[in-house]
């Protein structure tokens, strides 16, 4: 069990890899040619075929960061956060996957939960 327990496999990331990428075309063609604030229901349309529950969690925060970095951008965060949301939401939409480590993953996924919920914290609280 050892490294297969908290690592992907050569051979699960390829798979992964592989459908992914065969979902995203059709999505992206399903979704060619709407309207440009079409990003929302792109992103939870992605989020519905990743892998496993917790890259959907993942990439759901990091869809929710991204956006309101570039669409709103009166995010609370940390100074080196803004980097790692996009290379995250980049990453996944990429290869379907964050990273080959499992733990890692759920790290990012927690400190980006985190991010959220930073958001909504209301202004008059301390």
């Amino acid at each position: 069990m050892g490294k297969y327990a908290t690592h992907y496999t050569d051979e699960e990331l390829e798979a992964i890899k592989e459908q992914w990428l065969k979902d995203k075309k059709r999505i992206d063609e399903e979704y060619e040619g709407r309207y440009d604030s079409y990003h929302w229901d792109k992103d939870k349309e992605y989020e519905k075929y990743l892998n496993n529950a917790n890259l959907r969690a993942l990439f759901r925060h990091a869809a929710f960061l991204f956006r309101g970095i570039f669409e709103t951008g009166d995010l609370k965060l940390f100074p080196n956060e803004k980097p790692k949301i996009i290379d995250a939401y980049r990453r996944v939409l990429a290869n379907g996957y964050y990273d080959r480590s499992k733990t890692r993953e759920k790290e990012v996924r927690s400190h980006f939960g985190n991010a959220v919920k930073r958001q909504y914290k209301p202004k008059n609280k301390r």
